[in-house]
């Protein structure tokens, strides 16, 4: 257990830290920084050209400032003895950018307008969420890539993944702002988060914790592709996000300071959140390497009421305030011949948050309940994560990737109070079914293990530039629902998951590019018996026993599946490409959260009676870009159904399996006013039915927990002042929901502003989220839950980092 004065003294500590690792950096100075026309001798293999900007700015003593994304660029390899301007006009040749020196050390790296013939110049951008080496330009104009520089431009304003993907994809939809990701949904589904193409949901016991789990430094890139999707497995019926990590390159040794303290406003001195990460990357010879730690601890929150936050209003689902956070990422690859390569790469989280005090959620919004002290245990996880992979080129058999991993997850819930409406019922002591079980708080045990093979084998004997991308998985998944005094509350459960797939994908002429596949999956089920525990509850304030102990009778089941997907992406011109596509992906109920109710209020206490389905989910796309010197714009039109939702219902504690339809449309677009000044937008529409009364007809609307809010818009204006001071200014609109008769989601406007510059050789940078101060209702948090939650309140993070 952390005690309070602890936490104080950990976070003065860390902040010390900190603080002291700004002052050894800034008293470094700019000593390194050397003359544009000094010569220097230069290798730059082919890589990244991130990467490769990195390494030429620590061999010249450069400040780079990135205006645009270079995420999947690839660079000009050379060597030899060249001045700083030679090596950049090398470097960036054919990159569709160009730089500009605006100081004796700081260069400007921006996008580039048209190559010396006068054509626009596209970057082949690579993706690799869909299980091939696929170009961007192939592929649906809705895929977004966020790289790393635009992840570390977001890092000046929060360092939470859901906000970042919030601002950069049309899509998601607004993230609660604690530790959960069920309300994470993406065009009203489920998103399925890979690292590496490794999965980190947990299908037979949603945990609710992933994006929240990631440390942002550990990140090079970020794939969002819309839609359903069953190419890795089960979960992507809205959104397949894979975080792609960094990867050190041999001859390359950078080494990374960054600190960050963050605050709210309402009270500074009792909200403090300091935060300090030490990484690096390079490697030697054949061999590569990438590490990063980061350590932060928290206060209080403050919400645009004025008031400070419950540290769990969500019940259960925990918050970012008064916690602990260590996050460690290590990466190894060896390159022992051409083409082939294996790493092995870990990452260990450990999290813990002691609240001072339960929520009141009767009060409107949910407050802190200061005459209730916590008395429960600490929200905890417990994480680990071990990849091992091998890339190989095998000739004519094709190039791809093998890949071993090991997930092994505890997640413990904080303790909920009883509430007659929202917590109604409370595990009881064995023997004692009137007494509240002081250690009855939840605890997710999770192991998922397996193998995973991708394959892009070309077949230009057939036909030029056809591409067959195929593999397949091996899962085993195995999980524990259980108190923290080790009593089960769901049935234990494994699973094993069999996959093959194979892909087809060629241009047709240089305007058309064709690609379609079929996956066949199955899962062995098997539920084991349990005893589930005697619930108690409170009536008129007296303890009562509720519902005794059951046995539950256990059993098998096996789910199967065949998905299809096709696309295909019309290059009208150099500026204009439009798609049309069709996918299908698969998601398997909530099965562990089922089995912890059963007994109740209906719920059958044999496997064998509980009839679920796994829920086939169709996407039908038609998306457009365009993209031109000064103006880039991109939208989609899509509709998704399936003939079995995953809806549990409330009022009857049951899963109802209902035929569902959504429809809905993104718009994103950017202009560039001036050189250094351009201003976009993102904007979403979603709606959705489903057959509630089962009678055919789609008469009911999703409840508010699948759609938060039917329209969300964000606006920005980036622009860098005094050419190296970078300001970005934005306002994200969510509309109302009154879809469900007194249940309204409230609208909202909130307006943030961050700032990075150039200073001592590294980067300050300053954010403000919520300006205003804005007293606003979370749409996501209150869908969720049912009752009033309040969002954050104005924070201000200051933070330095700084290359070696």
């Amino acid at each position: 257990m952390i005690l309070k004065h602890e936490r104080s003294a950990m976070m003065r500590l860390l902040g010390t830290s900190a603080l002291v690792s700004v002052l050894m950096i800034c008293s470094t100075g700019m000593v390194q920084a050397q003359d544009a026309n000094t010569v220097h001798t230069i290798r730059i293999e082919t890589q990244d050209l991130r990467a490769a900007l990195d390494q030429l700015a620590t061999e010249f003593g450069l400040q780079l400032i990135v205006q645009g994304d270079l995420a999947g660029v690839v660079a000009t390899p050379f060597a030899g003895d060249v001045t700083a301007t030679e090596a950049l006009r090398t470097l960036l040749a054919g990159s569709g950018y160009d730089f500009e020196f605006i100081g004796a050390d700081s260069v400007k790296i921006i996008p580039a307008a048209k190559s010396d013939s006068g054509e626009i110049i596209l970057q082949d951008i690579v993706v690799s969420a869909s299980r091939s080496k696929r170009s961007i330009k192939s592929m649906s104009p809705s895929v977004v890539l966020i790289g790393r520089d635009q992840i570390e431009a977001q890092l000046a304003k929060s360092n939470s993944l859901s906000t970042l993907l919030r601002d950069a994809v049309p899509g998601f939809m607004f993230d609660a702002q604690t530790l959960t990701s069920s309300t994470e949904t993406f065009r009203g589904r489920d998103i399925q988060v890979l690292v590496d193409g490794i999965g980190r949901n947990t299908p037979l016991r949603n945990s609710s914790r992933i994006l929240s789990m990631i440390d942002p430094e550990l990140i090079e890139s970020i794939e969002v592709i819309p839609g359903s999707s069953a190419l890795n497995g089960e979960g992507a019926t809205g959104a397949t996000v894979n975080i792609v990590t960094k990867t050190g390159t041999p001859g390359e040794n950078i080494f990374v300071v960054d600190t960050h303290v963050k605050a709210f406003t309402q009270d500074i001195g009792d909200s403090l959140a300091p935060s300090l990460t030490l990484s690096g990357s390079g490697g030697v010879g054949k061999f590569d390497y990438a590490a990063s730690v980061t350590g932060s601890t928290s206060e209080n929150q403050y919400s645009g009421y004025g008031k400070q936050m419950p540290s769990d209003p969500m019940m259960g689902q925990g918050s970012f305030d008064n916690a602990e956070n260590l996050n460690l990422f290590g990466k190894l690859g060896y390159g022992f011949l051409e083409g082939h390569r294996v790493s092995l790469s870990t990452e260990i989280v450990r999290f813990s948050q002691k609240p001072d005090y339960y929520p009141d959620v009767r009060a409107n919004p949910a407050a802190v309940n200061f005459l209730a002290p916590y008395d429960g245990q600490p929200l905890e996880e417990e994480s680990e994560y071990l990849t091992a992979g091998y890339e190989f080129d095998l000739g004519a058999l094709g190039r791809g990737d093998l890949k071993l991993f090991y997930n092994d997850t505890y997640k413990q819930a904080s303790r909920a109070q009883y509430d007659a409406t929202y917590n109604f019922a409370l595990v009881a002591l064995p023997g004692s079914p009137a007494v509240e079980d002081p250690l009855g708080q939840s605890v997710i045990d999770a192991q998922k293990y397996g193998v995973k093979l991708s394959t892009d084998t070309g077949i230009d004997d057939l036909y030029d530039g056809l591409t067959l991308s195929w593999g397949g998985d091996l899962t085993f998944d195995e999980i524990k629902y259980r108190t923290v005094s080790g009593r089960d509350i769901g049935a234990p459960m494994d699973q094993d998951g069999k996959a093959v797939f194979a892909q087809l994908s060629a241009p047709i002429t240089r305007f058309v590019d064709v690609s379609g596949g079929v996956r066949y999956e199955t899962y062995d089920l098997t539920v084991d018996d349990f005893l589930r525990p005697n619930y108690m509850r409170y009536v008129g304030g007296v303890a009562s026993a509720y519902f005794p102990a059951a046995q539950f009778t256990g059993g098998s089941t096996t789910y199967d599946a065949v998905t299809y997907n096709a696309s295909a992406v019309v290059h009208w011109t150099d500026q204009f490409d439009t798609s049309l596509s069709y996918s299908e992906g698969f998601a398997v109920p909530d099965v562990g959260a089922y089995t912890r109710r059963a007994g109740t209020q209906g719920v059958p206490l044999n496997f064998s009676q509980i009839d679920v389905e796994a829920s086939k989910v169709k996407t039908y796309e038609l998306a457009a870009s365009y993209d031109t010197r000064n103006f880039r714009t991109s939208g989609a039109v899509y509709m998704s159904t399936n003939e079995h939702g995953n809806n549990f219902d409330p009022a009857t504690n049951a899963l109802s399996q209902e035929k569902e339809r959504i429809i809905g449309a993104e718009l994103s677009a950017e202009y560039d006013l001036t050189e250094n000044t351009y201003v976009g937008a993102l904007a979403s529409y979603v709606e959705g039915k489903y057959d509630k009364d089962k009678d055919g007809d789609l008469e009911s609307w999703l409840p508010n927990n699948r759609i938060p809010s039917p329209f969300r818009f964000t606006g920005y204006v980036d622009s860098y002042v005094w050419d190296d001071l970078n300001v970005r200014f934005d306002g994200t609109y969510t509309a109302q929901r009154n879809r469900i008769k007194d249940e309204t989601i409230k609208p909202s406007l909130v307006f943030n502003l961050s700032a990075n510059y150039p200073v001592m050789g590294g980067t300050a940078r300053l954010g403000i989220e919520n300006i205003l101060d804005t007293s606003y209702e979370n749409p996501a948090a209150t869908a969720l839950r049912g009752y009033s939650i309040a969002g954050l309140g104005r924070t201000i993070l200051i933070g330095f980092r700084r290359e070696f």
